[in-house]
């Protein structure tokens, strides 16, 4: 049997443990290193997926919406400018703190269009005080529950006399009547019941009007886009898109063509000539561009295309929205690398230069109901009847 020499014992010399240990060493290092890396990549695309698909979210809805706005309207309503009962009263860049997040600035966008699924008839009484009292025709109901607030239109035969009205009381499904109250200011068209509305032999329509508000609120320590079922303050809600750094909206106007006969050579309503921003509404403090004047005149059915009132600055001469979202992620960058906002129309961004990845779009929604082509009542045609005759499908 073969034996060890006396005092020689088997192992590994320190030499040969030490380049082991530091052969390990590095081995671990290189993998830990390319754990941390891989887990870095990962939570920078999950950081910067989040915000991209909450900004591409958000404007996918506003595309898909905003175009709606004006359909089965006169256009000289289809937009709303009214700052009462907004925070600070502020239609235009308010700003407020998020405790744990943050700072958004956000514009309130506001419009209308005419629910194309719903129609009925019925009569409306057009003497007395408001609240109006509103009689389906008979057999015929509500069809569904309908809140107070609700808004309402009801149009004459011919399209040329509405009435905008508010519901003055919840409205159950099986309900055949309703109470009015009047939506529009006063001295508005389409503030007050008119003759034709009583007319039991040629009945009006009755149709509903949804009205969408746009802005961006603080719910639960976030900010998010929501978009308000109506323009009331305590109106049903839902989230858009988390995390909404900035919300931006200008408005394009009608402008004269370079060959009108009225009105060559003036400049554009919306200032966009020059300033690149279009028409931006609000304070005072937003210099610059036009602000928005409620006695500027609007447009009718009868006013020609090329016509001083076709050029003004009153909403029924908005051609197109263009919107810009600004989404910030909701934690830092792995990477540390740090970046500024962009500025959105005539928002300067309420943040410096952070570790927040950010995803900004803007685009341009046109409005293809504004430009008052057909009346906004559905067809009936009596021959001899002037009204009839000029009334169509269409927005």
């Amino acid at each position: 049997m073969r034996t060890h020499p006396r005092g020689a014992r088997g192992g590994f010399t320190l030499i040969e443990l030490l380049v082991g240990v530091t052969v390990s060493s590095v081995v671990l290092l290189a993998v830990a290193g390319t754990i941390i890396a891989v887990n870095d990549i990962f939570q920078s695309n999950t950081i910067s997926k989040t915000a991209v698909e909450g900004s591409r979210v958000g404007m996918d809805y506003l595309n898909h919406t905003l175009r709606y706005a004006g359909y089965g309207l006169d256009p000289a309503i289809a937009f709303n400018f009214d700052t009462t009962g907004l925070p600070d009263e502020r239609k235009d860049n308010y700003t407020q703190e998020v405790a744990d997040w943050g700072t958004f600035i956000t514009d309130d966008l506001a419009f209308r269009y005419r629910d194309p699924m719903y129609l009925r008839r019925g009569q409306l009484d057009a003497t007395g005080a408001p609240p109006y009292r509103l009689d389906l025709e008979p057999a015929a109901t509500f069809g569904q529950a309908l809140r107070q607030g609700q808004a309402v239109m009801v149009a004459c035969p011919g399209g040329q006399e509405y009435f905008l009205g508010r519901l003055a009381g919840d409205v159950t499904a099986d309900a055949t009547t309703a109470s009015l109250e009047a939506a529009l200011p006063a001295g508005q068209p389409g503030n007050a019941p008119r003759a034709c509305m009583a007319d039991s032999t040629r009945a009006p329509f009755v149709m509903l009007v949804q009205e969408k508000r746009m802005r961006v609120e603080a719910h639960g320590g976030r900010p998010y886009l929501v978009v308000r079922h109506g323009w009331a303050e305590n109106a049903d809600f839902d989230p858009i898109a988390s995390d909404v750094e900035s919300f931006q909206v200008a408005y394009l106007m009608n402008r004269p063509p370079a060959n009108s006969a009225c009105c060559a050579g003036l400049p554009p309503p919306d200032g966009a000539v020059g300033s690149g921003q279009g028409w931006v509404l609000g304070d005072e403090d937003s210099v610059v561009l036009p602000k928005y004047d409620a006695d500027v005149p609007a447009p009718t059915y009868s006013t020609p295309y090329d016509a001083p009132l076709r050029y003004n600055m009153n909403p029924a001469n908005i051609r197109s929205v263009s919107v810009g979202l600004t989404v910030r992620s909701a934690r830092h960058r792995p990477s540390g690398d740090a970046e500024s906002a962009r500025r959105l129309i005539n928002a300067v961004p309420v943040s410096g230069e952070d570790m927040f990845f950010r995803s900004t779009v803007e685009t341009s929604v046109r409005i293809p109901n504004m430009t008052s082509r057909a009346f906004f009542i559905p067809e009936l045609r009596s021959p001899g009847v002037a009204g009839d005759i000029k009334n169509v499908w269409g927005g």
